[in-house]
């Protein structure tokens, strides 16, 4: 299999300089659990900030995180072996010296190819990181204070396709069709609070807010695939990583999270308000300013044939993307004396990734830690898309000695590559915390 599609989608995660955000694996144990909240997992600071009163035992005043947490995902259109043929694409443009009759067959083969990537094919990669020693979680007189330093980076690559022409002067191929690749890099220090605000009769309130300073560096590029693929110095990963700077603007800004948590013996709802102020990020642009590049680079040519796909209405020369204020409920049910649970989270509405893509969750979760710190906690979640891509997925996770944790996400509808059968989306996360 050639992979000079999903090598390009790496350079660019490289290239980038380095929440609870949209679109972002989650971090740890969350990768299971969503936006359900478990005492158990320190990762829940990520989620309703009135929960962070839960992840401290009631002898406890201090608890932090140990090695930090890594996490990787990925989630691809419905469109089978789209990197063997994207490549397929990329040699087809490469070829010279074709004859007429062999130069319109393979137009008319490439054009059935780049239809078909432009209406489904994508490749979106995920890594989330959580910085060692954090989340941190301490208590006094005025509540539990949350303190959390993360990272998540996040790349899609797709296709604007255009048609293919046979061009009988040079006896090749002509197309304006291009990678459209954007990425995201955002991190952020958040600080929270929470505090049992009444109590009566075993009914209590809990209020909870959080802060975060965000800062985001986001870019994206249009690269023509004649271009790329007829580079006698340079290949398509060279490219992107020669302009991503190029593109790439930075900025940053504060988001505003709001939460509060209903509980009654082991009942719990909660309520979460994220980023109410809608802070928003700029994209680099792209299809400007091309008069002023060298002629007949491809710097140029990639700076035109973004232009025209601004013309067409396909993409926008400039670019916003807002956090938008989003509603989130979520309960659940504790029992053991809090080592189980079963719980679910719900978005009432939809928000976009940080590279385009809609989603609105809905998670359902359970979980058990066992008394004995040889055996393992463990817990399963199902997570549904309810907009944009739809796709649903079936998670689990272990965590060894209270401390160390692995979690894994499987989708449930498939793609096929190279003949076999794969999910369209997966996550795998690994964490070392302090113990509950």
């Amino acid at each position: 299999m050639s992979t000079r599609f999903i090598v390009a989608v790496c350079v660019a995660a490289a290239s980038t300089s380095a929440l609870a955000l949209p679109g972002t694996v989650g971090k740890g144990p969350n990768v299971t659990y969503g936006y359900t909240s478990h005492g158990i997992n320190l990762h829940s600071l990520s989620n309703n900030p009135a929960h962070g009163i839960y992840v401290l035992r009631d002898d406890s005043t201090l608890r932090m995180g140990r090695a930090g947490a890594f996490s990787l995902g990925y989630e691809m259109g419905q469109v089978d072996n789209f990197l063997d043929r994207a490549d397929e694409v990329l040699d087809n443009l490469e070829r010279d010296n074709l004859s007429v009759a062999e130069g319109i067959a393979l137009a008319n083969e490439t054009n059935d190819l780049v239809e078909l990537l432009g209406q489904d094919g994508y490749l979106r990669t995920n890594i989330g990181l959580q910085a060692p020693l954090t989340p941190v979680a301490f208590r006094n007189d005025l509540g539990t204070f949350t303190l959390s330093v993360e990272a998540d980076i996040e790349v899609r690559a797709s296709i604007l396709d255009d048609a293919v022409t046979y061009d009988a002067i040079n006896q090749e191929l002509r197309t304006r069709t291009s990678m459209y690749l954007k990425s995201a890099t955002l991190t952020q220090l958040s600080a929270g609070w929470a505090r049992e605000l009444w109590q009566q009769d075993g009914h209590v309130v809990i209020g909870g807010a959080r802060v975060r300073l965000i800062n985001g560096a986001l870019s994206k590029q249009v690269v023509n695939l004649k271009t790329a693929a007829t580079d006698d110095d340079d290949d398509i990963g060279d490219i992107i990583s020669d302009q991503y700077d190029v593109n790439e603007r930075t900025s940053t800004n504060i988001g505003i999270d709001l939460g509060a948590v209903y509980q009654r013996d082991n009942w719990r709802a909660g309520l979460t308000l994220q980023n109410i102020n809608e802070p928003s990020f700029r994209y680099g642009s792209v299809g400007v300013g091309c008069a002023s590049l060298t002629p007949g680079s491809r710097e140029q040519t990639n700076c035109l044939t973004a232009d025209y796909f601004v013309q067409e209405g396909r993409i926008a020369a400039n670019e916003k993307w807002v956090l938008a204020s989003q509603a989130t409920v979520d309960g659940s049910y504790d029992f053991s004396n809090g080592r189980g649970l079963v719980g679910f989270s719900y978005d009432l509405t939809d928000a976009n990734t940080p590279t385009g893509d809609r989603e609105q969750m809905f998670s359902l979760v359970t979980a058990y830690q066992l008394p004995n710190v040889w055996l393992p906690g463990l817990r399963a979640g199902y997570h549904a898309n309810q907009r944009g891509s739809k796709l649903s997925s079936i998670s689990a996770g272990m965590t060894w000695f209270n401390r160390l944790t692995l979690d894994a996400l499987v989708g449930l509808e498939n793609v096929r590559i190279d003949g076999s059968s794969l999910p369209r989306t997966a996550a795998l996360s690994l964490g070392w915390q302090s113990r509950f």
